[in-house]
């Protein structure tokens, strides 16, 4: 891999890990059963025209959002990380 390509993805992929973070504190905020904690994936997924296809994208969202039910739960158990 060209050392300018590397730094290209390595720049991406820390873009990307700091607004998961950033969407984890903000999801923090909202009750496990809202339902708009899934409106929110869906209507992002029924405008996406990217070249990944939404059905590939739907368990993504999903592990990133149960990641975030399973860290909320630990905290409520008293193992805050």
């Amino acid at each position: 891999m060209q050392p300018a390509l590397r730094h290209q993805l390595a720049h991406l992929d820390r873009t990307l890990l700091a607004l998961l973070n950033e969407r984890a504190r903000l999801l923090a905020q909202v009750e496990v059963d809202d339902p708009g904690r899934r409106a929110l994936v869906d209507d992002l997924l029924r405008r996406h025209d990217g070249p990944f296809d939404a059905h590939a994208l739907a368990p993504l969202f999903e592990i990133i959002d149960s990641g975030c039910v399973d860290r909320d739960a630990a905290r409520a158990a008293g193992g805050e990380r």
